[in-house]
């Protein structure tokens, strides 16, 4: 397979490009809309580099085109990979807010392509085992869940030319919008179609006086169901960061952190295994993996937009004030 980075002025761009390299799958070229920042990204990762997307995927004629968009102009920078039918995969949110994703993900279903969203913490341990356990009988009813995602200070974004994303203009919010997308994506597999009830949520931005949050909290809770928190913030105090997925059922207790799975079951039962760090490189693989069998994406847009309009009602919540 060929691929391309529509938008590679984006942070995320070595890291897919890294990915890439590690399943074999060479970058033929890359597009921005910025092309002073685009030329400068692509040259740094040794691809060549093109102003104009639609000449790039016209030339080059790849397979799959890798979309990492500022969340402003998501729509502006994936148009020429509409236009031209190629599947994709784009980056989260999609837009700064839930409408501008749910337009995005309509124009997409539109087209009928295979258009895959970069929800990567889906391919992490515990999904697999709830599954599991789901199938053998032996999950039984989710009772509550912890979805945390806590990364380094928010410097690094103009350390990384990316300054925008403390621009609440152009970002659409801070650390819930970007990080907390993850938890509530999480939030939304557990509530398995049954929809989220945004019961409080709270933003600070006291330690780095930011126009966009440093931290945010929300409680969410499935109608007739379980009860789910989720958290997220530029708040670890160093490079690197905290993560842990948390799932309490009645007939067996799960968490997952960057690097170990723990599984206590009802008849008391622990398994710990040591297990790799969240990346991308599952995610990638597995979205070519269907493209090539002519399935569907492991996340779609859809999925992307719904966990956008949820984190809209979440930044809702948090400006009400003291609730009765």
């Amino acid at each position: 397979m060929r691929a391309v980075i529509v938008g590679v002025a984006h942070w995320h761009a070595p890291i897919y490009a890294q990915v890439l390299g590690e399943l074999g799958v060479p970058i033929v070229g890359a597009s921005d809309l910025d092309a002073e920042a685009g030329a400068a990204s692509a040259a740094r990762l040794g691809v060549p580099f093109s102003a104009e997307a639609a000449a790039l995927l016209q030339r080059e004629r790849p397979d799959i085109a890798f979309v990492l968009p500022r969340h402003d102009r998501a729509m502006a920078e994936l148009r020429p990979v509409l236009d031209q039918r190629l599947p994709f995969l784009i980056e989260k949110p999609m837009g700064r807010n839930g409408s501008e994703a749910q337009a995005l993900a309509r124009a997409v279903g539109d087209t009928g392509v295979f258009a895959a969203s970069a929800l990567a913490n889906r391919e992490v341990e515990i999904w697999g085992r709830v599954a599991a356990l789901r199938a053998a009988g032996q999950l039984g009813t989710v009772m509550h869940a912890h979805f945390r995602v806590v990364n380094g200070p928010p410097g690094r974004y103009p350390a990384w030319g990316v300054a925008w994303m403390l621009e609440p203009a152009i970002s659409g919010g801070g650390a819930l919008r970007n990080l907390g997308f993850h938890g509530v994506d999480a939030a939304l597999s557990v509530a398995a179609g049954r929809g989220l009830i945004v019961r409080g949520a709270a933003v600070s931005y006291g330690a780095y006086r930011l126009p966009v949050e440093e931290f945010a909290t929300a409680l969410l809770c499935v109608p007739d169901g379980p009860a789910i928190t989720v958290e997220a913030g530029y708040s670890y105090a160093a490079d690197g960061g905290d993560f842990e997925w948390r799932i309490a059922a009645t007939g067996a207790y799960l968490k997952q952190t960057r690097d170990r799975f723990e599984m206590r079951l009802a008849d008391g039962s622990l398994e710990a295994v040591q297990t790799p760090a969240p990346s991308y490189l599952p995610l990638v693989r597995e979205t070519l993996r269907r493209l090539q069998a002519g399935m569907p994406p492991p996340a779609s847009v859809g999925d992307c937009a719904a966990a956008a309009q949820v984190i809209d009602r979440i930044y809702a919540a948090a400006t009400k004030g003291d609730m009765p």
